[in-house]
């Protein structure tokens, strides 16, 4: 798990390193932490597993942390999928406040890192009142996003896992640009 301060997200991001790697896999894929991969070859939800104590509920974040570019992070990060309320490790069950899409990083901006973390609910079930629900249509809403002021806001327990990737523009993001209305 070296590779969050190696890749300077750790006081950036995220406050401290998560306790374990989250399995991710697109495809046949498996994430490895800090691993280049494609926007064509990450356009669809990824499949997430991880232990988790069965009377607990979780919140699995994924973010942008270098929007809208590594260099000018003015907006800093960008959300990409919000599951809460995650009974045990039943994804399937969660509430998903914002509906996963793929990288969008733009033509000539580099690498950007593409964060997930999933924190443990102090709470149990939670009501997440304010929170708007995020389409896979729109960006709005998605943008000005702060995962750590998000955790620290509905009381979630530091990242008990984490993985991330990076990616920079193939010829795929155009079209979910314009899927987006962006």
């Amino acid at each position: 798990m070296e590779a969050f301060s190696v890749h300077g997200l750790v006081g950036k991001i995220i406050d401290r390193v998560p306790q374990k790697q989250l399995s991710i896999h697109y495809g046949n894929t498996e994430v490895q932490p800090g691993m280049n991969l494609t926007p064509s070859m990450t356009k669809h939800q990824p499949h997430i597993k991880f232990e988790a104590d069965a009377n607990s509920y979780y919140t699995l974040i994924m973010n942008d942390a270098d929007f809208p570019s590594h260099s000018d992070q003015k907006m800093s990060e960008f959300q990409h999928w919000l599951i809460v309320n995650i009974p045990g490790n039943d994804l399937s069950r969660g509430d998903v406040l914002t509906e996963y899409v793929g990288p969008l990083p733009n033509k000539g901006t580099g690498h950007h890192r593409y964060v997930f973390m999933l924190f443990k609910q102090s709470k149990g079930k939670m009501e997440f009142r304010g929170e708007r629900r995020i389409n896979n249509r729109t960006s709005d809403g998605r943008k000005v996003y702060n995962m750590m002021d998000f955790a620290r806001k509905h009381f979630l327990v530091e990242p008990v896992y984490g993985n991330f990737f990076q990616s920079e523009w193939d010829e795929s993001v155009p079209k979910i640009y314009e899927q987006m209305k962006m």
